[in-house]
């Protein structure tokens, strides 16, 4: 196997003004435990490396498992004369060497030494506690463990060199509450870089679980403005959207409706986006993007206020502005694109039961189908379960209806912001009340 310097060597032998070679390689464990019984167990181990190789302006990339001398010394000819045929860029650049952030926390080697048969047991423990949960509970469709242990590297004829390993862990719980002939699944996942950090079982089950015993049954409501509370996990769909509308080459393109917004007010004074690649053991957290920029804390939203979005290398130079280290690669055999890190909408100091109780006509936002805010127009519109709510009384589940709005209507509409975020997901938020929605059929 041959080491990252002497293939960017060869590269610069063989022409390239700029290269770099990245290489990633994954170790992964999924374990399926249903009914009891173990489904599968599977293990991987993927890896290889991309290369980019600028001539004149001209980028081309390859990328292979093998990293062989032998295929190293075909590729590199075939990448010289493929960059000749393509066209110039005229913001292609690379960062150069820099100090990286340490002690982050990413690493969880503890989790990983412990024995299979403890995570198989972990598992039928997390789905005996869900079918006990309730007697509503009528059966499990399963609940998986995965661990991922992630080395990344990367080397650039400009002098970055940097190497970290990673690890990644996920619950995953699927379940149904039954009332009549009524039926309505409980299921999603939970993430952790440190197992320590994973909520108890008997937190996932109850997350997850209550949701399905208290949505069971929904019907539809009277359409009208309504108060919303979107509760963390319903909060996806408001955040998605805020995630690619930030992304700092949609917002070039004009493909954002944030995109001439930058220093002006669109929320609420009460509301912040954040996003935060520093943050010790957070689910992405990292010291370096995937093209060698130190990573950073950057706020995107603050007090209601458009501040920042977020850039690659490539991107920041059409905008004339510094990368944010939001670079990212899927794989080895990816490109650099723009992708967040940990980002959250940042959490007020309102309790969730006092807002609850605060709702004269309104609707606790438990899950939601469709675009939500649509990144580009706007526009909100998503299909929702949740809780009918009268008086500060909860009364009865909703189901079969539609919310609307307008991003203005929904980020300036924002009444109070809960203390409830929790980070078991790269994106997130705390619960959220929107004074007035439109709700259809």
């Amino acid at each position: 196997m041959m080491h990252l310097d002497n293939i960017l060597d060869r590269c610069v032998s063989a022409g390239a003004e700029m290269a770099d070679v990245f290489g990633i390689s994954r170790k992964t464990l999924v374990i399926s435990v249903r009914d009891g019984q173990v489904e599968s167990i599977k293990k991987a181990g993927p890896g290889g490396i991309g290369i980019r190789f600028f001539l004149e302006g001209k980028m081309a990339f390859a990328h292979s498992t093998d990293i062989s001398e032998g295929s190293i010394n075909s590729m590199i000819p075939r990448l010289s004369a493929m960059a000749q045929k393509t066209e110039k860029d005229l913001f292609a650049g690379m960062p150069g060497p820099a100090e990286y952030p340490k002690d982050l926390d990413i690493y969880d080697a503890r989790q990983l030494n412990r024995p299979v048969e403890d995570k198989i047991d972990y598992l039928k423990r997390l789905e005996q506690l869900a079918l006990k949960f309730d007697p509503s509970i009528s059966k499990s469709n399963g609940v998986s463990y995965e661990e991922i242990v992630t080395t990344r590297k990367l080397a650039n004829s400009k002098g970055v060199r940097f190497s970290y390993d990673s690890t990644f862990y996920r619950i995953g719980i699927s379940i149904v509450a039954s009332k009549g002939e009524e039926m309505f699944p409980g299921e999603g996942s939970m993430f952790a870089t440190l197992f320590e950090d994973m909520p108890n079982p008997e937190e996932i089950v109850g997350y997850y679980a209550s949701q399905a015993v208290q949505l069971v049954g929904g019907t539809p409501i009277e359409p009208g403005e309504y108060e919303i509370v979107f509760t963390p996990q319903s909060a996806g769909s408001i955040y998605w959207g805020l995630n690619f509308a930030l992304n700092g080459d949609n917002a070039h393109k004009g493909y954002s409706f944030l995109a001439d917004k930058l220093g002006k007010t669109v929320a609420g004074a009460n509301f912040s986006v954040i996003d935060d690649a520093l943050m010790p053991r957070g689910i992405s957290t990292r010291p370096a993007d995937d093209e060698g920029t130190p990573c950073q804390k950057t706020i995107l939203i603050e007090n209601g206020v458009v501040r920042n979005f977020l850039y690659d290398y490539k991107t920041a130079a059409k905008a004339k502005v510094s990368s944010t280290g939001s670079a990212y690669r899927e794989d080895y055999g990816s490109t650099p694109g723009i992708n967040h890190s940990n980002l959250y909408i940042a959490a007020g100091k309102d309790k969730l039961e006092d807002v609850v109780a605060s709702l004269k006509k309104g609707i606790i936002v438990e899950q939601t189908q469709g675009w939500g805010l649509h990144s580009v127009t706007g526009q909100y519109s998503a299909g929702i379960n949740g809780i009918l709510v009268i008086n500060g009384k909860r009364i009865r589940p909703v189901a079969g209806v539609t919310l609307a709005a307008s991003a203005e209507e929904l980020l300036m509409g924002i009444g109070a912001i809960c203390d409830d975020i929790k980070f078991h997901w790269d994106m997130t938020s705390p619960s959220l009340m929107i004074k007035r929605m439109k709700v259809g059929a």
